[in-house]
């Protein structure tokens, strides 16, 4: 029962925020959500496509890899100061599989929080910057 009340809060929190961010912000924020999405939903396809747990979390690490990758691109290219935030919590989220791969007796429950929790931070940083971003274009139209 716990585990679809987080789903649902998770999902619910994912799609309002990138919608905010598709919304509000601008280039760089429509790219960073269209990221997020695709980790998300990418992710949970992977554990359906991998029964056996190791061969999950390889590929759920290679997503989280993927999505790090991206947002290192996204830093690098982009002026605004976000995408450095979410690049940051998301090399915390690939530490913590890789902390699971030197030590495989890390209880489950604890890495499984310590995985999802970083998504949260990495959401509240995309919506700060859409609004900062339409911050900026209001306060521009109006100087025009």
């Amino acid at each position: 029962m716990i585990f679809y009340i987080l789903l649902a809060t998770y999902l619910v929190t994912l799609l309002s925020s990138c919608a905010y961010a598709i919304r509000f912000g601008g280039q760089s924020e429509l790219i960073g959500a269209g990221i997020m999405i695709a980790g998300s939903f990418l992710t949970p396809v992977v554990g359906f496509a991998f029964s056996k747990l190791h061969a999950h979390l390889v590929g759920a690490m290679l997503i989280d890899l993927a999505v790090l990758a991206a947002f290192l691109t996204l830093a690098l290219r982009s002026d605004k100061f976000w995408p450095l935030w979410t690049t940051a919590f998301q090399i915390i989220g690939v530490a913590t599989h890789l902390a699971k791969f030197v030590d495989p007796a890390i209880v489950p429950r604890a890495y499984s929080i310590a995985q999802g929790f970083w998504a949260y931070p990495m959401l509240a940083a995309l919506v700060i910057g859409a609004r900062a971003d339409h911050i900026a274009a209001k306060s521009n139209a109006k100087r025009s």
